[in-house]
């Protein structure tokens, strides 16, 4: 067959293939031009010469699977899917390719000088009837892709054989082509001559290399066009033409597993959910050392417009570290506190200011990381994946996904669950402690996108706080864009556990007047609200948060609240040192991927230990045992209560550098303030007692002095 064949040899596989869907066909094409075909006569003519320099010997191969993509192995990588094929015989062209035996016993090959000119013109009709052929496949197979057409072909990869400079340029001339559509074939032809049959599936490989290049980088110029189609030509003794019509598997199949090319070195993280914590962490990993894909179960990647309080570490984080950029973000002055039956509000003022401490809307931030991400990780993120089972192997991990009615699976080097309160990841991971609670909370959350001058008033510079004997609610102004406020009213043990669900006004005012709230009641009588949704708040507990292959961040490792967007904040801190991490530990250090999980957890487990503690203390105030007790200390000691209510929030985290090291062996701290800045007490209950039992003995001590005085005196 010649030159021809390798895409004949893709083309007969291909017919295999349509047969038996599970078969997975061998294809190898070699050729030793340096023992056939090489000799020349006594006396050469130019034609001997050029036939016996353009070729050397080498050897190529592919693996043809199903026609089914249903039918992918967790294992393979499928990179193109043949969507037909087409062979011809030109009629007319028999003499100008020739092999005969000399007397010698050598055998020669002959190369008419009207072959590339003969090639060139019959390309146009053979490519026709060929994209008409694959249109008819498509048709047949109810795929609505769009098939390129002649006129279309300038946006098309022309994957030719190397049959030498003068058949490359007749083929692109006759087909109003430039050489920029022959890419492949010209850098395979200018690095390794005409390599005979074997040329076909080279010039597919660097065309495949090319394609996964331009997805790793992509502002890497590699001279390939952004179609997902390319066309296959060859051409053979006879003269014949051979041609396969084939289409990016990658561009058209997302939910096939991923390719990897044998040559890249990098680790694959798998992360399973495109939420705020899942997309920081594929905004830190360098691109140079991993290939980073993001699994989300939803159609898109989405959030609702609610409000989010970010502390100044986590603004520093995606500002700084992580260079994110057109952060929409609204600061307060202060937290007033509204109470039942009291006209003389509360106000907590900051020891310390920072004007990295406000509000933003969840959706705003999520779309300004998820912009940074595909920056950095072009074409990772993959929607429409729900994530169903785990396999851990002796060095690679795979997911299952149900992706568009069928089960795919994705394997990887580590597997990151950053799937919230419900994960799947957890399941697998924390084998010792997989605990969800019902957190005793039942949150209304509502927009109210124009403030009445009155309500603007109140909020505009204030983080404003209503608190009953078994409600808090929050409201915040969440841009510096507009005015929209964002109010939440979460009340304790305020009805059974549930789903979250569209509320209604009537539902929210029972909640607001049961519990005296005059500030709610009053801006649900004359403000518009919108997007009211109710939920319950859970409790996760898990331990440990890592195996060897996969990690849980996040809600998924933690969920504690309501605690002032706490674990949110967490969910980035945990994602961002699990980043810097694995980024630094692998490139500079001799550490495994176990050791660096174990380091991740035992800087991160702390600061989750103190953030639930607090929470609990929150939750105290609202309890039934509590209750009594809460109602009678904000009556009497307003000021001490005040002063106690802002303590438990008035904390940050560190952000992690790779100066900070720590043990792999050594277990976590627990219950300390490792981790945490602004506090020296992790309870802040035992702070509170602290600080009293030693202004009585100041007290004390300043009435009892006077008394001894005195008794000594006399």
């Amino acid at each position: 067959m010649g030159c021809l064949t390798g895409f004949r040899l893709l083309n007969l596989a291909r017919q295999v293939s349509l047969s038996d869907p599970k078969a997975r066909i061998l294809v190898v094409a070699a050729d030793l031009r340096s023992a056939l075909g090489n000799s020349m006569p006594s006396k050469p003519t130019r034609e001997d010469i050029v036939s016996v320099s353009l070729f050397r010997d080498a050897a190529s191969a592919a693996v043809v699977g199903g026609q089914s993509h249903n039918y992918s192995r967790s294992s393979e990588r499928p990179c193109y899917e043949i969507v037909t094929g087409l062979s011809r015989i030109v009629e007319g062209t028999d003499h100008l390719v020739d092999y005969h035996e000399t007397n010698e016993g050598a055998i020669r090959l002959f190369l008419h000088r009207d072959l590339p000119e003969n090639i060139g013109k019959s390309e146009p009709g053979f490519v026709s009837t060929l994209l008409e052929k694959g249109r008819k496949v498509m048709l047949n197979k109810s795929d609505d892709a769009h098939v390129p057409t002649m006129n279309e072909l300038r946006g098309v990869d022309i994957l030719c054989h190397t049959g030498g400079p003068k058949v490359l340029r007749e083929v692109a001339k006759c087909l109003g082509l430039t050489s920029k559509n022959l890419y492949s074939s010209w850098e395979v032809m200018k690095n390794n001559g005409n390599l005979s049959g074997a040329s076909n599936l080279s010039v597919l490989n660097h065309h495949n290399e090319m394609a996964m290049e331009k997805t790793r980088n992509v502002k890497f110029n590699t001279g390939i066009s952004k179609s997902k189609w390319a066309i296959c030509l060859s051409m053979g003794p006879g003269v014949c033409l051979e041609g396969i019509l084939i289409r990016d598997a990658r561009k058209c199949f997302p939910e096939l597993p991923m390719y990897k090319s044998v040559n890249d070195r990098r680790k694959v993280v798998h992360i399973v959910g495109g939420g705020i914590a899942g997309l920081t962490l594929a905004a830190k990993l360098d691109p140079s050392q991993y290939i980073v894909r993001v699994f989300e179960a939803s159609t898109e990647i989405r959030e609702k417009g609610y409000g989010l309080a970010i502390w100044p570490s986590t603004m520093r984080i995606l500002r700084d570290q992580l260079g994110i950029t057109g952060l929409d973000f609204r600061t307060s002055t202060s937290m007033v506190i509204n109470r039942p039956n009291f006209a003389t509000k509360l106000e907590i003022k900051p020891k310390k200011s920072s004007s990295d401490k406000g509000f933003m809307k969840r959706s705003a931030l999520l779309k300004c990381i998820l912009e940074r991400v595909l920056k950095k990780h072009p074409g990772c993120i993959y929607t429409g994946h729900r994530c169903i089972r785990i396999k851990f192997g002796s060095s690679a991990v795979a997911a299952d996904f149900e992706c568009n009615g069928s089960i795919v699976s994705h394997s990887c080097d580590l597997l990151v669950g950053a799937d919230g309160v419900n994960s799947i990841v957890r399941k697998y991971v924390s084998c010792n402690i997989d605990s969800k609670s019902y957190g005793h909370m039942t949150a209304y959350r509502f927009m109210i996108p124009s403030p009445s001058p009155e309500l603007l008033k109140q909020t505009e510079q204030t983080w404003n706080m209503s608190i009953s004997s078994s409600i808090h609610s929050p409201a915040y102004h969440v841009s510096s864009e507009n005015s929209g406020l964002n109010v939440v009213v979460l009340e304790y043990d305020g009805g059974a556990p549930s789903q979250p669900r569209s509320a209604n006004i009537d539902e929210l005012e029972d909640v607001a007047k049961r519990s005296k709230l005059d500030f709610i009641i009053n801006m649900l009588k004359t403000e518009k609200i919108e997007d009211l949704m109710c939920y319950s708040t859970y409790h996760v507990d898990a331990e440990p948060w890592h195996q060897p292959l996969a990690v849980i961040i996040g809600d998924a490792a933690h969920a504690y609240g309501p605690l002032t967007a706490k674990m949110a904040n967490l969910a980035v801190n945990d994602a961002y040192t699990l980043g810097e991490i694995l980024n630094h530990r692998s490139k500079t250090e001799i550490k495994s991927q176990d050791e660096l999980l174990h380091e991740w957890e035992a800087v991160q487990r702390p600061k989750f230990e103190v953030t639930k503690l607090r929470t609990l203390r929150h939750l105290q105030l609202y309890s039934p045992t509590w209750r009594g007790f809460s109602i009678f200390l904000w009556r009497v000691f307003p000021g001490i209560m005040s002063n106690y209510f802002g303590s438990i929030f008035a904390y940050d985290y560190s952000i992690y550098s790779k100066n900070e090291l720590r043990n792999p062996t050594e277990k976590p701290i627990v219950l300390s303030c490792h981790g945490i800045v602004g506090m020296t007490d992790a309870d802040p209950l035992t702070a509170f007692l602290r600080q009293w039992v030693l202004l009585t003995i100041i007290f004390v001590s300043s009435i009892m002095f006077p008394i001894i005085c005195l008794m000594m005196i006399f």
